[in-house]
């Protein structure tokens, strides 16, 4: 079969899953380039269409291919202008996202120390840091810096065998390897890199046999004086059923925490993105995206939505067309808290300084807008305000609502504050 009837059945096969409108979008212009059992090279239109569905359909389209020709390839999305895949016997290293370098990495208090020490590691390989252990809560930014690494370490030196891979691609390739009893080909595949990085490490947990080849390779790198990175949600002391020798091993070196980015580190993400790829954004749209969700992954995506939207219709982006966007919008932080930290980011203070007692405009003036908006938009009682606002008198809240009611019918910039608050809300 060739690979245009190959990728024919395989657009049939996603079509029972996703639907027509999903597939026009995103599926229409598409061909499979190059097929083999360790790689499926995918032409796609654009990068934003390259983007979202490596975010978004991997996982279908891996499923089409093992049902239509029982092995299981990674998928590598090319378009003009982006890098032609590896070759066949070098598709382990094709999973570096050549975007994602330290140049386009936004710093800040949040990641400074971990940028630091990927940078190290990048420039000074196996000098100190060995192995490198970055870890955080939520996307933080982790996936950028393995990449980054990896993409710096290959362009100073392009002979160096860089291998980049996610816990769940490593996991498949075990699994692969176990089933046609070749575990010899697995361990050669993954021990013949220079620079070993290894991302989702935490989804290792109960992954007994896995976990013991994990140590061997980690064995082998360590003891070549090879560098070795890995990246998870969870501290080592955290995953649990995990066997002792692995979790050791995985504390032997660094640790480096990447902490939830602030509004105003994702404000500058959002901006930088923006100006990459020649998007307008209106501040009152960075700062509603911004304030959707602490994830930069999310917030990655919802990007690459935009990028698309602006592709596809041309139209203007604006806080409705973001809205109907996400999903789901109405569970976007209508909440005491989730107004405390609008409010607080929206006048430029600290969550603690808008809960004080400060009686100074610049503190007053927002604590009272939070009351004013918890008690318009959640219908909480005066009582039940007040004691999120540090157990304050409910007459404290009373007086608040009643002079922000008063002082909107009277002051431009008051109502100019109320209406856009309320919009990023909504």
């Amino acid at each position: 079969m060739n690979k245009k009837k190959i990728w024919d059945q395989i657009i049939t096969d996603l079509q029972v899953a996703i639907s027509k409108t999903e597939m026009a979008t995103w599926f229409s212009a598409t061909a499979l380039l190059e097929l083999n059992k360790n790689l499926a090279v995918i032409k796609v239109p654009n990068k934003f269409i390259s983007t979202w569905l490596s975010d978004n359909y991997v996982d279908q389209i891996q499923n089409a291919f093992t049902k239509n020709l029982k092995y299981l390839p990674e998928i590598h999305f090319i378009y003009n202008g982006s890098k032609t895949a590896k070759t066949t016997k070098d598709s382990i290293y094709s999973l570096l996202n050549q975007d994602l370098t330290f140049k386009n990495f936004v710093m800040a208090p949040c990641n400074r120390f971990a940028f630091s020490s990927a940078s190290n590691v990048a420039d000074k390989p196996a000098d100190h840091y060995n192995p490198l252990y970055l870890f955080s809560n939520l996307s933080s930014g982790k996936t950028h810096l393995m990449n980054a690494i990896g993409n710096q370490v290959v362009n100073h030196n392009p002979l160096t065998t860089v291998i980049y891979v996610p816990l769940t691609q490593i996991a498949s390739d075990f699994s692969l390897a176990s089933k046609n009893r070749n575990v010899g080909a697995f361990r050669k595949k993954y021990k013949k890199g220079d620079f070993f990085l290894l991302d989702d490490i935490h989804l290792i947990e109960g992954k007994k046999k896995l976990q013991q080849e994990l140590i061997s390779i980690f064995n082998y790198y360590y003891q070549s004086k090879k560098q070795i990175v890995m990246a998870g949600n969870l501290l080592p002391g955290q995953i649990g059923n995990i066997l002792p020798e692995l979790r050791s091993r995985l504390e032997w070196g660094l640790l480096s925490e990447l902490k939830v980015p602030d509004n105003k580190t994702r404000m500058k993400i959002i901006k930088k993105n923006s100006r990459k790829e020649n998007l307008h954004m209106p501040d009152d749209v960075a700062f509603f995206l911004a304030n959707a969700t602490d994830d930069v992954k999310t917030l990655s995506k919802y990007m690459v939505s935009l990028i698309a939207h602006r592709s596809l219709s041309n139209n203007e982006i604006n806080i409705s067309t973001v809205k109907s966007m996400i999903r789901n919008k109405r569970s976007y932080r209508i909440n005491v808290k989730g107004i405390q930290k609008l409010t607080a980011d929206h006048f430029n203070i600290s969550l603690t300084d808008l809960l004080s007692n400060k009686k100074t405009l610049k503190f007053s003036y927002p604590r009272h807008t939070a009351m004013y908006l918890c008690r318009e938009l959640t219908g909480l009682s005066f009582k039940e305000i007040a004691k999120n606002f540090g157990n304050k008198d409910h007459s404290t809240i009373i007086y608040a609502v009643k002079k922000i009611e008063r002082d909107k019918n009277t002051n431009k910039s008051v109502m100019e504050d109320i209406n856009k608050l309320q919009t990023l809300l909504s």
